[in-house]
């Protein structure tokens, strides 16, 4: 009977052995399992995390893309010329004043032909804007002065922001100014391929004389220009450029313009309705 005792205490203790030894193998493969499960957890936020940095770096440089055509493309609209961009209009400007009649048009367009054979003018917005700031700026104190130039203006523009500046800009620097009703006559005029929206015509030119003295150049239209003769017709139509500046434009700077004095009259008897 003792001897049946000790093998059954026996028994217990190796039953409890093998028990705890089993409990701790399950926690160590339930530890094994739960740490092997955050592990990959950690993996899968890593490739997550890998995948945002590639999308973003490829967002970037798609950025950068579009940033840098975008500098480029205002590269190109800044290096076109505003000549490219004007469209013949259906009507005049409304600020196109002092605007020549039919027989300075004729005067006009004929001097301007002698000049482009005189090399005596500016074509384009860029060249007369750089010529007519060269120009020394009027004063009170300057007094009556000789003309630099005469500036000759399209008013069929469009858009007509182009050469809306150049009223204030002639009459800065004192250059007489007038209109003309054809951009594309201005151009013909102008011995150029395309039309012309401004031209500046100088009272001398580089061309004005030969080498051997001789002040007349060869024109296949005319014969010859004589440099003279040029210059006689040049300051002739400058005094009909200020003539209809003062009877044209002037009215407008004092107020003292029919519609002007129209649209007050209108406006006191609406007040005093």
């Amino acid at each position: 009977m003792a001897a049946e005792g000790r093998v059954e205490v026996v028994d217990d203790k190796k039953l409890k052995k093998e028990k705890k030894s089993k409990d701790k193998s399950e926690k160590k493969d339930k530890k094994r399992s739960e740490s092997e499960g955050v592990r990959k957890e950690k993996k899968d936020k890593k490739k997550d995390k890998a995948k945002q940095d590639k999308l973003a770096r490829a967002l970037d440089a798609h950025l950068q893309a579009d940033a840098a055509a975008a500098f480029e493309a205002q590269d190109d609209v800044a290096d076109v010329d505003p000549e490219d961009l004007i469209k013949p209009a259906e009507e005049l400007v409304p600020f196109a004043l002092p605007l020549a009649d039919d027989k300075a048009h004729k005067k006009i367009f004929k001097l301007i032909k002698k000049g482009a054979k005189l090399r005596s003018i500016h074509r384009g917005v860029k060249e007369c804007e750089k010529a007519i700031k060269k120009c020394p700026p009027k004063t009170a104190a300057s007094g009556e002065v000789a003309a630099p130039g005469l500036v000759i203006i399209a008013g069929d523009i469009s858009p007509m922001d182009v050469i809306m500046h150049f009223p204030v800009l002639c009459e800065e620097h004192g250059v007489p100014y007038l209109y003309v009703r054809s951009r594309a006559d201005l151009g013909v005029a102008a011995c150029t391929k395309r039309a012309t929206s401004v031209v500046m015509l100088k009272p001398e030119g580089k061309g004005a004389a030969k080498k051997d003295g001789d002040a007349e150049m060869e024109d296949a239209d005319s014969g010859k220009v004589n440099a003279e003769e040029y210059l006689d017709a040049w300051k002739d139509l400058v005094k009909t450029a200020e003539k209809q500046w003062k009877i044209q434009v002037q009215p407008w700077v004092k107020g003292t313009h029919p519609l002007q004095i129209a649209d007050r009259e209108k406006a006191r008897l609406v007040a005093s309705a």
